[in-house]
């Protein structure tokens, strides 16, 4: 990942934050003939000590990663956060000497390792309820797997490829505006503030936490 170091993501718990909060990710795996890619909510699971070990998921059988090799091949997990176009009329800068410039600030998570498919049927019945109750938990009356007949969840297991990445390293960038001076910053944050865009009032909070 290229990030500036006053952008980069030092705390791995915060970058499991993302991820956990995110779920949604780019899987990029190098494939024989260049690069292949899936778009999959992926969950972390974690060693004894707490620390992220792998990322799982799984893909539709006529998914081009399904019919990738099943030794270990590299990969690249992206997650990203919200994101929002900088315009320079933010800026107190603009005023004084017009030397300013658009950009975007946004926040992403990389992760990289080996990746391996799989297909047993048990261990995607229990990917998949864990999938399933983490996103419904927020829910009212949350669905559970075993609400449809064991029989159509038997076909629809049978439909995917479970995915398992290996972690090797994560890494993140918090693009939010760092670089500039800390009036073009705080216009920035007040731009964001009240902006209509939820993804800029993510990135205010963000701004103010990290302040």
């Amino acid at each position: 990942m290229h990030a500036a170091p006053a952008f980069r993501m030092n705390d791995q718990a915060e970058m499991a934050a993302l991820i956990e909060a995110r779920h949604f990710a780019t899987l990029v795996v190098a494939g024989e003939h260049g690069p292949v890619a899936a778009h999959i909510p992926m969950i972390l699971t974690y060693d004894a000590a707490g620390v992220p070990a792998s990322l799982e998921g799984h893909v539709a059988l006529n998914n081009p990663v399904a019919a990738l090799p099943g030794a270990p091949l590299r990969a690249l997990a992206i997650f990203t956060g919200a994101d929002a176009y900088v315009s320079p009329s933010l800026y107190p800068s603009k005023r004084d000497h017009g030397k300013v410039v658009p950009t975007w600030n946004y926040m992403a998570v990389h992760v990289t390792g080996t990746l391996k498919t799989f297909s047993d049927a048990d261990k995607l019945l229990e990917q998949v309820r864990r999938i399933t109750d983490m996103m419904e938990r927020p829910a009212p009356a949350p669905w559970q797997v075993s609400d449809a007949p064991d029989d159509y969840i038997a076909k629809m297991l049978g439909a995917i490829t479970g995915v398992r990445l290996q972690i090797e390293a994560i890494e993140g960038i918090a693009k939010l505006s760092q670089n500039r001076p800390e009036s073009d910053r705080a216009g920035v944050l007040d731009g964001f503030t009240h902006s209509p865009d939820p993804a800029a009032r993510q990135l205010a909070a963000k701004m103010i936490k990290e302040a």
